[in-house]
């Protein structure tokens, strides 16, 4: 089974900059802040600055079905980095976070708090609307089908 490549191109429309207040919510305030200017699609392009909480997911294994670990940790934390997209106007965003133990990153949760500071930056998109569809992506170890959602473009108007 062959992944089907599929891609489009946008245009910007809006840069949008969102400082997170310090005690609040990184995921909460980027889903309020998309809920208001009703952002249907875009990108997460960047993200930095000081967490108190972190909460995230990732994968723990290479096989099917996919195994996911959930942790929360408390202290002081860079972050370090964040990117994402905005479809049918929910986030999906990852991160890079850093204590003096060393680098992490994952699936960002509700949960992560800011600390001193974090400004993300979020590119709207104008095109053609992005879906999130159910998809096959690889087979169980008994050769049934496994469904993931995957990002789809519908065709540029010409």
């Amino acid at each position: 089974m062959k992944p089907e490549m599929n891609s489009q191109w946008f245009e910007g429309r809006k840069y949008w900059v969102i400082r997170v207040e310090p005690g609040k919510d990184v995921l909460l305030t980027i889903e309020e802040f998309i809920k208001e200017r009703n952002i249907v699609q875009g990108m997460v392009v960047m993200g930095y600055g000081t967490l108190s909480q972190v909460s995230q997911h990732w994968v723990t294994h290479n096989k099917f079905p996919t195994d996911n670990l959930f942790e929360t940790w408390e202290g002081g934390f860079e972050l370090l980095s964040m990117n994402g997209m905005i479809v049918q106007g929910k986030a999906h965003i990852h991160f890079t976070g850093a204590s003096a133990k060393g680098a992490f990153g994952g699936h960002l949760e509700e949960g992560c708090i800011c600390y001193v500071l974090a400004e993300i930056g979020i590119l709207e998109l104008d095109g053609p609307p992005i879906s999130k569809e159910m998809v096959s992506v690889a087979e169980d170890s008994e050769g049934n089908p496994v469904r993931k959602p995957q990002i789809r473009f519908a065709p540029y108007p010409e």
